[in-house]
Protein backbone atom coordinates (compact mmCIF):
# COMPACT_ATOMS: atom_id res chain seq x y z
CA UNK A 1 0.00 0.00 0.00
CA UNK A 2 3.01 2.15 1.10
CA UNK A 3 4.44 1.67 -2.61
CA UNK A 4 1.18 2.41 -4.50
CA UNK A 5 0.62 5.49 -2.30
CA UNK A 6 4.59 6.61 -3.08
CA UNK A 7 3.70 6.17 -6.70
CA UNK A 8 0.76 8.24 -7.05
CA UNK A 9 2.60 11.16 -5.56
CA UNK A 10 5.35 11.19 -7.74
CA UNK A 11 3.40 10.85 -11.40
CA UNK A 12 1.54 13.49 -9.72
CA UNK A 13 4.40 15.47 -8.99
CA UNK A 14 5.39 15.08 -12.38
CA UNK A 15 2.49 16.17 -14.15
CA UNK A 16 1.62 18.93 -11.99
CA UNK A 17 4.53 21.11 -13.61
CA UNK A 18 3.92 23.90 -15.64
CA UNK A 19 6.22 24.71 -18.54
CA UNK A 20 6.31 28.18 -19.61
CA UNK A 21 4.65 29.81 -22.57
CA UNK A 22 7.22 29.84 -25.88
CA UNK A 23 6.99 33.07 -28.20
CA UNK A 24 9.43 33.34 -31.64
CA UNK A 25 11.73 36.43 -31.45
CA UNK A 26 11.07 37.09 -28.17
CA UNK A 27 14.25 37.26 -26.02
CA UNK A 28 13.07 37.00 -22.08
CA UNK A 29 16.16 38.34 -20.56
CA UNK A 30 15.65 41.80 -21.75
CA UNK A 31 12.15 41.26 -20.99
CA UNK A 32 13.17 40.38 -17.09
CA UNK A 33 15.87 43.30 -17.44
CA UNK A 34 13.64 46.00 -17.82
CA UNK A 35 13.65 47.25 -14.01
CA UNK A 36 17.06 47.39 -13.69
CA UNK A 37 18.46 49.08 -17.15
CA UNK A 38 16.16 51.30 -18.36
CA UNK A 39 15.43 49.65 -21.46
CA UNK A 40 13.08 50.18 -23.95
CA UNK A 41 12.91 46.49 -24.77
CA UNK A 42 9.81 46.04 -23.62
CA UNK A 43 8.06 48.86 -26.09
CA UNK A 44 9.99 47.62 -29.02
CA UNK A 45 8.42 44.17 -28.79
CA UNK A 46 4.61 45.32 -27.55
CA UNK A 47 3.61 44.58 -31.33
CA UNK A 48 5.23 41.43 -31.79
CA UNK A 49 3.48 40.06 -28.96
CA UNK A 50 0.68 41.13 -29.91
CA UNK A 51 0.51 39.95 -33.36
CA UNK A 52 1.77 36.32 -31.70
CA UNK A 53 -0.87 37.00 -28.82
CA UNK A 54 -1.66 33.10 -29.49
CA UNK A 55 1.16 31.44 -28.09
CA UNK A 56 -0.17 33.34 -24.78
CA UNK A 57 -3.61 32.75 -25.48
CA UNK A 58 -2.85 29.44 -25.32
CA UNK A 59 -1.34 29.51 -21.59
CA UNK A 60 -2.30 29.48 -18.12
CA UNK A 61 -1.00 32.00 -15.63
CA UNK A 62 1.66 29.94 -14.45
CA UNK A 63 2.92 29.29 -18.06
CA UNK A 64 2.73 33.32 -18.87
CA UNK A 65 4.37 33.98 -15.51
CA UNK A 66 7.29 31.49 -16.46
CA UNK A 67 7.67 33.76 -19.54
CA UNK A 68 7.32 37.01 -18.81
CA UNK A 69 8.01 37.10 -15.41
CA UNK A 70 6.11 38.72 -12.11
CA UNK A 71 3.53 41.39 -13.25
CA UNK A 72 4.23 44.52 -12.56
CA UNK A 73 0.69 44.78 -11.20
CA UNK A 74 -2.06 42.36 -11.09
CA UNK A 75 -5.84 42.92 -10.35
CA UNK A 76 -8.83 40.94 -9.29
CA UNK A 77 -11.79 41.22 -11.26
CA UNK A 78 -15.53 40.06 -10.60
CA UNK A 79 -16.36 36.47 -11.33
CA UNK A 80 -13.17 35.13 -10.66
CA UNK A 81 -11.39 36.79 -13.49
CA UNK A 82 -7.92 38.19 -12.92
CA UNK A 83 -5.55 41.25 -14.54
CA UNK A 84 -2.10 41.09 -15.18
CA UNK A 85 -0.35 44.38 -16.46
CA UNK A 86 3.42 44.28 -17.47
CA UNK A 87 4.72 47.64 -17.10
CA UNK A 88 6.15 48.45 -21.35
CA UNK A 89 7.15 52.06 -20.67
CA UNK A 90 10.67 52.72 -18.54
CA UNK A 91 10.51 53.77 -14.89
CA UNK A 92 10.03 57.05 -13.96
CA UNK A 93 13.63 56.97 -12.66
CA UNK A 94 14.91 56.53 -16.17
CA UNK A 95 13.53 59.73 -17.13
CA UNK A 96 10.28 58.30 -18.72
CA UNK A 97 7.53 60.91 -18.19
CA UNK A 98 3.84 61.40 -19.77
CA UNK A 99 1.39 58.29 -20.17
CA UNK A 100 2.65 54.83 -19.20
CA UNK A 101 1.79 51.96 -21.73
CA UNK A 102 0.94 48.25 -20.12
CA UNK A 103 0.20 45.05 -21.56
CA UNK A 104 -2.92 43.80 -19.93
CA UNK A 105 -3.61 39.66 -20.14
CA UNK A 106 -6.57 38.79 -18.78
CA UNK A 107 -7.24 35.10 -17.32
CA UNK A 108 -10.79 33.76 -16.56
CA UNK A 109 -11.89 31.84 -13.91
CA UNK A 110 -9.86 28.53 -14.94
CA UNK A 111 -6.78 30.48 -15.06
CA UNK A 112 -6.28 30.83 -18.99
CA UNK A 113 -5.66 33.79 -20.73
CA UNK A 114 -8.26 34.98 -22.82
CA UNK A 115 -7.34 38.26 -23.72
CA UNK A 116 -4.18 40.71 -24.23
CA UNK A 117 -4.42 44.47 -24.94
CA UNK A 118 -2.41 47.71 -24.42
CA UNK A 119 -3.42 49.92 -22.14
CA UNK A 120 -2.09 53.90 -21.71
CA UNK A 121 -2.97 55.45 -18.38
CA UNK A 122 -1.83 59.35 -17.73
Amino acid sequence: MKKITFVILVVFAFTSCYQKAAMEGFDQNQWLAFTQDCSDYRLKIADHVLKNSAALLASNQNEIEGLLGAPTEHELYTRNQKFFHYRLTPMDSCGSYGPVKFLSIRFNAIGRANELELVMRE
